[in-house]
């Protein structure tokens, strides 16, 4: 069937842009949180957290506001990285049978969109997995807040909730799934070590760029992810390298913030589809196959967003004066791959893959992702061609 909408600019088409109510930024402001749980009635709240979170000592921070405030709360912790559809279900028998007034988030992308399931499963009756999909769920659910405590998901602002469902990536995506309220205190991203940082701050320019790649990017959303991409290039190096810059770490919270508006509604494209499914074939962070992908998958669009990247070529800080569309779009993905080498980003060989394997995570790839956001369709020949770029990291995908 033709839809037109999926391939007239965006001032021909219907867009839409969800972000929360409200969004809350800055140091300590985690002390708002009273200010956000006022019910006329009922005084319940299910956390929702995991234990790395907790061991940090964060989550004694959010059940002392909670305890000051007289409220009752119980605390769910049994989130693992990248979690499974099992723990989607659990949490959702957990939020049904509770009877909760509101739920909070607390944590990286794993725990905020286990919480988005908590959320709405209480009024959306049924098994969790029939949800499965965009604009399956059609009310909203209990109140909620999400507080980040990583710089890169971008969970606490967007529209879906990514799940393990035996090897493959699924996700849950509604309107109605959106945070009520994102608080975000860059005080709580300060104990993230190195590899986390990186993964998540990678995490969060995978989404500016490929957002802004996106057929259904528009000026409003190409703003705010190049100021995104500025925030990231300019501080990430030094929230990787000290930890306790507290500036660098300020700049990366609201950087990731931004970075999950500017693709919450465009969407991603297929740098996200290669990371996903190569990624839980060798127990790969989400944040790091990510990075290991973005600047091939920038080459691989290259042909068809050019102007696109040289605008990604000045927001990573680039002089592209006098420089060709041609030229400039070639030093953005030349300043990505810089990047990956300066902050240790890994090969697929380093991860444990075997070239053996390629065509056929090539195969799966091509046929579990279709995206008709993209302006380029993937081939398993192209495909497959990003995977041996990113397992010998020589040289770019030839476009």
């Amino acid at each position: 069937m033709f839809k037109p909408d999926l391939i007239f600019p965006y001032y021909l088409r219907t867009a839409f842009f969800n972000a929360p109510r409200r969004i809350i930024y800055g140091l300590g402001s985690i002390n708002t949180l009273n200010n956000e749980l006022v019910f006329e009635e009922g005084n319940k709240i299910l956390l929702v957290t995991d234990e790395g979170v907790k061991k940090a000592g964060i989550v004694d921070k959010i059940t002392g506001v909670l305890k000051n405030m007289g409220l009752i709360f119980n605390v769910y912790e049994r989130v693992e990285p990248d979690p499974h559809i099992e723990t989607a279900i659990d949490v959702a028998k957990n939020a049904r049978e509770g009877e909760y007034d509101a739920v909070i988030g607390l944590g990286g992308g794993s725990p905020m969109d286990t919480a988005k399931v908590a959320s709405f499963s209480v009024a959306n009756p049924g098994n969790v997995e029939n949800y499965l999909g965009r604009g399956l769920i059609k009310k909203r659910g209990l109140p909620l807040i999400c507080i980040p405590t990583t710089s890169g998901t971008g969970s606490e602002i967007t529209v879906s909730a990514v799940f393990s469902v035996g090897s493959l990536k699924r996700f849950f995506a509604s309107p109605h799934i959106v945070p009520d309220v994102a608080l975000i205190d860059p005080d709580l991203t300060v104990s993230m070590p190195p590899k986390v940082t990186t993964g998540s701050g990678l995490d969060a320019l995978s989404h500016a760029v490929e957002g802004i790649i996106s057929l259904f990017s528009t000026p409003l959303t190409q703003a705010i992810g190049l100021a995104a991409i500025r925030l990231i290039s300019s501080n990430i190096r030094k929230a990787y390298h000290t930890g306790r810059d507290i500036e660098a770490r300020c700049n990366m919270a609201l950087a990731a913030t931004m970075a999950g508006l500017s693709f919450s509604d465009p969407g991603v494209v297929h740098g996200h589809s290669i990371a996903q499914t190569f990624g839980p074939l060798y127990n790969i962070p989400h944040g790091l196959s990510c990075a290991m992908t973005l600047p091939y998958i920038m080459s691989f669009y290259r042909p068809v967003a050019m102007d696109k990247l040289c605008k990604i070529a000045e927001a990573l800080g680039l002089n592209v004066h006098g420089l060709t569309e041609a030229e400039a779009s070639e030093a953005a993905i030349m300043a990505v791959h810089e990047l990956n080498v300066d902050l240790e980003i890994p090969s697929l060989k380093d991860v444990g893959a075997d070239m053996k394997d390629l065509t056929e995570i090539a195969e799966n790839c091509v046929k579990s992702w279709i995206r008709p956001n993209s302006p380029r369709q993937l081939t398993v020949k192209t495909v497959r061609q990003i995977l041996e770029g990113m397992w010998s990291k020589e040289g770019q995908l030839e476009s």
